[in-house]
C-alpha cells in the first residue's frame, strides 16, 4: 500500500472503533468491497492487524459494523403519523440515498442481515424495524402483518438498490456503445426486442423506478385486512 493510501493517524495518536470502521468504509468506497481485508485495513491506518482485531474480532464483525455505519443516519419513521405510506416512502427514499452515497457497500445492506439472529438485521437496522412495526400497528396492522409488510418493503428496497447500484457506470455513453455492439451480434429472429434496450438502459431513472415500485407495493399492502 502506498503512503497516499494510508489514512490513519500518526503513531502517537490514539484510535478507536469508530475510526477503524470509518477507515474500512473509506477503503470500500474507493476500491470496492473485494479490496477490504483486515491486513489492508490495518495498513491504511498504519497499524498492526492485531490492532484491528482488538476492536473488530472477525471479518464478519467488521462487515456488520460497516453496514451499521452506512445506516447510522437512516431516518426512523414517525409512528404517530397514520399516513403509513407517506412515512414508508420517506424511509425508502432516505435508504436509497444512503446506498447511493456508498454504492460499493450497498451489497452489505442486503446481505448482512443473514448473519444476525432471525435474519432481522444489524443493530442499527433493528431500530428501523421497531419504528416501522410501531407505525404499522398504530395504523391498524396486526403485529404479524406489520412484520410481513416490513419484510416485503425491505426485500423490495434491497433488490432495487442492488440493481440500481449495478446500473451506475463511470462512462454511460461508452457502456451504451459496447452494449449496442454486443446486442447487434445476437440473432435478430431469436431476440427481436433486445436491440431496443441500450437507450432504455442508459436512460434508467432509479428514483422513478423506486417510486413506481413503492406504488405497486403499497397497493398490495393496502389490501391486507387490518386488525
Amino acid at each position: 500500500m502506498s503512503p497516499s493510501d494510508r489514512i490513519g493517524p500518526h503513531a502517537k495518536d490514539k484510535i478507536d472503533r469508530e475510526y477503524v470502521v470509518s477507515a474500512a468504509l473509506s477503503i470500500v468506497d474507493r476500491t470496492g468491497l473485494d479490496s477490504l481485508s483486515i491486513r489492508s485495513l490495518a495498513a491504511s491506518i498504519d497499524r498492526d492487524p492485531m490492532t484491528v482485531y482488538r476492536y473488530l474480532p472477525t471479518k464478519e464483525a467488521l462487515l456488520d459494523a460497516i453496514a451499521d455505519s452506512v445506516l447510522s443516519t437512516l431516518v426512523t419513521v414517525d409512528g404517530a403519523d397514520h399516513d403509513w405510506q407517506r412515512q414508508l416512502r420517506i424511509f425508502a427514499r432516505n435508504y436509497r440515498e444512503l446506498a447511493l452515497r456508498h454504492p460499493h457497500a450497498a451489497v452489505l445492506l442486503a446481505t448482512r442481515p443473514t448473519s444476525t439472529p432471525l435474519g432481522l438485521g444489524t443493530a442499527r437496522s433493528l431500530v428501523s424495524l421497531e419504528s416501522i412495526l410501531t407505525l404499522l400497528t398504530t395504523s391498524g396492522f396486526s403485529v404479524s402483518e406489520a412484520l410481513s409488510s416490513y419484510r416485503s418493503v425491505m426485500s423490495f428496497l434491497r433488490g432495487h438498490l442492488l440493481s440500481e447500484t449495478q446500473e451506475i457506470t463511470p462512462s454511460p455513453d461508452e457502456t451504451a456503445d459496447r452494449l449496442s455492439l454486443a446486442l447487434r451480434r445476437l440473432p435478430v429472429d431469436q431476440f427481436p426486442l433486445l436491440s431496443t434496450l441500450p437507450p432504455l438502459i442508459t436512460a434508467y431513472d432509479g428514483a422513478h423506478e423506486l417510486e413506481r415500485g413503492l406504488d405497486v407495493l403499497f397497493d398490495g399492502l393496502s389490501d391486507i385486512p387490518t386488525a
